[in-house]
């Protein structure tokens, strides 16, 4: 099964979720490190005065050279079974916990407040050592003497001070602290820093999703344009405010001008040179034929098809300058508000067209709501219409109606052109506004220069509206609309 490709925005967006989930859980356990670490700092730092204290309270009980033991033992148990109601943050403390013991300057144990090590020899361990030695001695290891493989919770800190009498060293005191006391105040750190780093980093998650959400809506942009763009279609280039993708943006849109403006002129050049080729090959024959003998009659109509392939010649060059000039236009120019029954009767009113009308016998039939005008460029909207108009005269039988209706529907004001010819064919449907496509004329088997249709379409774009053409439904003949705006 083959997996689905993934966005460049969906790839940033795992990628940066990776990296943020790595950088907060690598932080999270320095940071709980570092916690850890400066709470036992702080534990040590208290229990070094602690020790010192009670070393100096200690040497008060020493007479002739010897440790009053009961003595001492009585007021440590008293400090031992004191009541506390301490709330420290979260934590209540409710009693001492501090384990002590003393030796004397061989390091024999003569003092231990729980009992467990009195008569044992500690010369050797850290505490004790490194304090008879004159140095600072402190331990982290077994609460528990005969523990020799502790876990972390089993472990506690041993800090230990010289007691001394009469200047001379006479023992070391040790004060102990297990581990398991300070734990509650790193669980409670480092559940705060815990939800501080999750917020962290659903604050960055969500703006590498923004972030991501950005540039995928950006790509998106740039894909469509450009597969609009190899479509062949006309369509603006997307506004778009990151730099990068702005430019590159602006870069396609010059190639497109670019390859547009090339594209054009070929297609043109080979446009005017196949279809021009017919007429000029026409009057070549027709110019030879008048070299040879013949009567006045037939020579006449020989001049009569030069002149004819000459008019046609001459459309064509004008209907495509005009095209081209509407293709590359981007905006009206000189709109005005026109009535559009006045527009249509000046499109009626054209010579050419009340004869061709008046020779068919065609009847044109108004159906005008109300009076409408729209927002239009005059010549134009002429043009259009009257393109639309002499089809529907050259498709209509003799004899037969023309119905005009004007009518207004979700914001357009609709013109409505029926005619009673035989309709269009669904080949012909689909091909109608492609450039040189036309179909033979009923009565006079001629076809058209193809670019009529067009260059209707080419004006209501630039109106902001439509043109559509169907048959009529029920009734033989085809119906042109011509959708212009209200508010153009």
């Amino acid at each position: 099964m083959k997996l689905p490709r993934l966005g460049i925005g969906l790839k940033l967006f795992i990628s940066y979720f990776i990296i943020s989930s790595a950088v907060a859980w690598v932080v999270f356990e320095q940071v709980s490190m570092r916690i850890t670490k400066g709470i036992d700092q702080a534990a040590e730092d208290v229990m070094v005065d602690t020790s010192n204290l009670l070393a100096q309270m200690v040497s008060q009980f020493i007479y002739s050279d010897t440790l009053d033991v009961p003595r001492v033992r009585l007021t440590i148990s008293n400090y031992l079974n004191r009541e506390l109601n301490a709330k420290i943050y979260s934590v209540n403390k409710k009693s001492p916990n501090l384990h002590i013991y003393i030796t004397n300057n061989k390091g024999i144990v003569i003092f231990d407040s729980k009992g467990l090590s009195e008569g044992k020899d500690f010369g050797e361990w850290p505490d004790v050592e490194k304090t008879l030695s004159g140095n600072y001695g402190a331990r982290t290891s077994s609460s528990n003497p005969n523990n020799f493989n502790p876990t972390s919770e089993q472990k506690a800190l041993f800090v230990a001070a010289p007691i001394y009498n009469d200047d001379q060293l006479f023992g070391v005191l040790t004060v102990i602290k297990p581990v398991k006391d300070l734990k509650p105040y790193i669980i409670e750190q480092r559940s705060e820093l815990k939800l501080f780093a999750i917020f962290l980093f659903l604050l960055s998650i969500l703006f590498g999703a923004g972030a991501s959400y950005a540039i995928t809506r950006t790509t998106n942009k740039l894909v469509k344009y450009t597969t609009q763009l190899s479509k062949g279609k006309k369509v603006q280039a997307p506004k778009i405010r990151q730099i990068e993708f702005a430019e590159l943006t602006s870069a396609i849109e010059k190639l497109r001008t670019d390859l547009e403006g090339r594209e054009y002129v070929e297609e043109y050049i080979n446009t005017m040179a196949h279809e021009l080729r017919t007429p000029i090959t026409g009057i070549k024959a027709t110019a030879e034929n008048l070299l040879m003998p013949m009567t006045d009659k037939q020579r006449k109509r020989f001049i009569e098809n030069i002149l004819d392939s000459n008019n046609r010649m001459n459309l064509l060059v004008n209907r495509l300058l005009e095209l081209s000039r509407i293709e590359r236009r981007d905006e009206l120019v000189d709109a005005t508000n026109v009535d559009v029954k006045t527009l249509i009767e000046e499109v009626i009113k054209v010579p050419t067209r009340t004869d061709k009308i008046t020779s068919k016998s065609i009847i044109l039939n108004y159906e005008i709501e109300r009076g409408f005008s729209v927002m239009v460029e005059k010549l134009l909207a002429e043009q259009a219409i009257g393109n639309i108009l002499d089809n529907a005269i050259d498709f209509t039988k003799d004899g037969s109606t023309i119905t005009i209706k004007v009518n207004e529907s979700n914001k357009t004001i609709n013109i409505h052109i029926l005619d009673q010819g035989e309709g269009m064919g669904e080949h012909e449907r689909k091909q109608l506004f492609r450039r040189f496509f036309s179909s033979i004329r009923p009565g006079t088997g001629k076809r058209g220069n193809g670019l009529g249709l067009r260059f209707v379409k080419k004006i209501m774009d630039l109106h902001g509206g439509h043109v559509i053409l169907k048959n009529r439904f029920m009734e033989d003949g085809a119906e042109a609309i011509l959708k212009f705006p209200i508010n153009v």
